[in-house]
């Protein structure tokens, strides 16, 4: 092994075990932390360090500890270290402590030992893939972190992937080959497969003045790709999902009657964005949206008809008088419709779902996409543990209004609560309107190093609480009727807040502190302030702005139990079901500074 591709594989396992770990600990609250330093230590091991009983195998793993965080994203320095009863201890990968977790009984009870044995192995492959990854990127870096990048070029840099989930870059069944040509942080491109279609074979919707085939022709026309001979209408395929549908007996079937041609490929280079399945072309006035046969994180990538149906809706919902007045309010922000979809169907009529198309509007083309990233990339951590991007925006806007970093910090954070976390805030408050905000789905664009406008993205994280539902059925009677997407106040507050706060909020304020450019007290501090202003207005629904006032406790995703059980999160019953209680910190900010 070389000096360059073992420095790659230690990249690799540094940024997978901050991930896994600080999964593991948010949902079990198992660390115990050691500060003091007449504590008898592991070798290898210094204070501070976090150390996780293992109850099953009589033993401990331990982590050399960079920065503890109240928001729950900390840094961890390797190695791991695993100890034993009789005090002896070694280091060992995190292959090895994935499946000393996955063997222990006390956690997660509800896994069965086919679903664990399959979580450490797609440990051990995620492992790998970002370090595949990682070997590719590694001449990238530098700009990647620091220099101005397009939307297509932030998109592909999310290197890393969920920075609290213990399989971040697990991709079944993608090859390793798969994935260097389709998935976004490999920095390549492909072109689309065009298939023309008998109409009759073809089931979709469109919510707006020209129909969902005219949507799939306005894409064909800009992407240089064949006319569907007369009678036929065409629409585009994601390669690998072509390729995969060929072996479908469904498709085979149609293939052979002539009900379905493949025309052959596009001229323009599209490129996957962050989420892998929508893909982007600087030309296109919209972007594609695929269902994907694969498994990513915690779901199964097939698009669900009902998600189809929020996007319609949301575009209906913006043309309505409460869409409006909320659009007027925050002019810089812009949520990004979904107005179209297409799929085929059967020979007896039936959808298949394993071939959804989805059309989204663009509002990146040109030289509209300089200057923009979406959140994760902002906050991700860098290979060699040097600042995330957030971080080397607000040291460049300092050094450029020759400020402070305290002071960069402060104006930066207020322009990003400003772009993004209040008008969504207030959608929800105001106007009962629910947007699953997490890292990948907010993009921002930036006058220089300060943001200046927000974007949502991904209808299917769409929803309506009761007041959403009361204000906009005079204007659309049939709201959510087949989205299944009107939840109750505790639902809707605890989702809602999960992806906008506890995901996107506080991993950002994780990132900057754990960079050394703003402590976490003061950026909750500027948080609070704000919610505090908010919730003091005459607003609609003041219950999710009191939740994080008020609850010691908020709840949070767990995506290490939805990883061990092998759950396919899209399709479970109950959302509700793989959550948890964590400590609310703005909470223990607003303690602090009482005392």
């Amino acid at each position: 092994m070389t000096e360059e591709s073992s420095l790659v594989k230690a990249f690799a396992e540094r940024m997978s075990a901050n991930c896994f770990f600080n999964a593991l600990l948010r949902e079990t609250d198992t660390g115990i932390w050691h500060m003091q330093t007449e504590e008898q230590l592991p070798e290898e091991i210094n204070i501070p360090a976090v150390s996780i009983a293992l109850p099953a195998s009589n033993a401990e793993l331990w982590l050399n500890v960079s920065y503890r965080s109240e928001c729950g994203r900390h840094q961890f320095d390797l190695p791991i270290v695993f100890r034993s009863s009789d005090d002896s201890s070694r280091v060992i990968e995190l292959a090895e402590a994935a499946q000393l977790v996955a063997e222990e009984p006390s956690f997660f009870p509800g896994a069965t030992a086919e679903s664990r044995e399959q979580f450490t192995r797609r440990v051990s492959v995620s492992v790998k893939n970002m370090a595949q990854a990682l070997a590719v990127r590694s001449a990238d870096i530098e700009k990647l972190f620091t220099l101005p990048l397009t939307f297509s070029e932030a998109e592909q840099a999310l290197l890393c992937g969920h920075s609290i989930h213990p399989t971040p870059k697990s991709r079944d069944p993608f090859t390793d080959e798969d994935a260097e040509r389709y998935a976004p942080e490999f920095g390549n491109s492909f072109t689309l497969v065009w298939l023309g279609v008998a109409p009759q074979y073809l089931r979709g919707a469109s919510g707006a003045e020209i129909s969902e085939a005219q949507f799939a022709d306005l894409v064909r026309e800009t992407d240089g790709g064949p006319v569907a001979p007369e009678g036929f209408i065409a629409i585009p395929a994601h390669p690998w999902q072509w390729r995969k549908l060929c072996e479908d007996p469904r498709i085979v079937e149609l293939l052979e009657d002539g009900k379905i041609v493949e025309l052959g490929e596009g001229c323009e280079p599209w490129r996957a964005t962050s989420s892998l399945r929508a893909i982007y072309n600087g030309r296109s006035p919209y972007m594609l949206k695929f269902s994907l046969s694969l498994r990513l994180t915690n779901s199964v990538r097939t698009l669900q008809p009902k998600e189809m149906v929020r996007g319609l809706e949301v575009l209906k919902v913006r043309d309505t008088p409460v869409g409006q007045e909320f659009a007027n309010r925050y002019p810089r922000f812009q949520v990004l419709a979904e107005p179209a979809y297409l799929m085929l169907a059967d020979n007896s009529g039936e959808q298949i779902i394993e071939s959804l198309v989805m059309f989204r509007e663009n509002p990146f083309p040109g030289e509209s996409a300089e200057n923009t990233c979406l959140l994760a990339t902002l906050t991700q951590d860098h290979p060699d543990g040097s600042p995330c991007r957030a971080a080397q925006l607000i040291q460049r806007l300092a050094e450029e209004e020759n400020i402070s970093d305290e002071a960069s910090s402060r104006r930066w954070f207020n322009a990003f609560l400003d772009a993004v976390i209040e008008p969504l805030l207030i959608a929800q408050a105001d106007f009962g309107i629910l947007f699953g905000a997490h890292q990948q789905n907010l993009i921002l664009s930036f006058d220089g190093a300060l943001p200046s406008k927000g974007y949502f993205r991904d209808c299917q994280g769409s929803g309506y609480s009761r007041l959403g539902e009361q204000l906009l059925k005079p204007y659309l009677p049939n709201l959510a009727q087949n989205s299944e997407n009107v939840i109750d106040e505790k639902m809707a507050n605890r989702l809602f807040v999960y992806y906008l706060v506890v995901n996107s909020c506080f991993g950002l304020i994780s990132a900057l502190s754990a960079a050394g450019i703003s402590s976490e007290k003061e950026l909750l501090r500027q948080l609070r302030e704000r919610l505090q202003l908010l919730n003091e207005g005459q607003r609609r629904d003041h219950s999710c702005l009191e939740y994080l006032l008020n609850s010691s406790e908020i709840w949070a995703k767990g995506n290490f139990q939805c990883a061990v059980i092998g759950m396919n999160e899209t399709t479970t019953e109950d959302p509700l079901s793989i959550y948890h209680t964590m400590v609310n910190p703005l909470m223990t900010a607003a303690e602090l500074e009482a005392a």
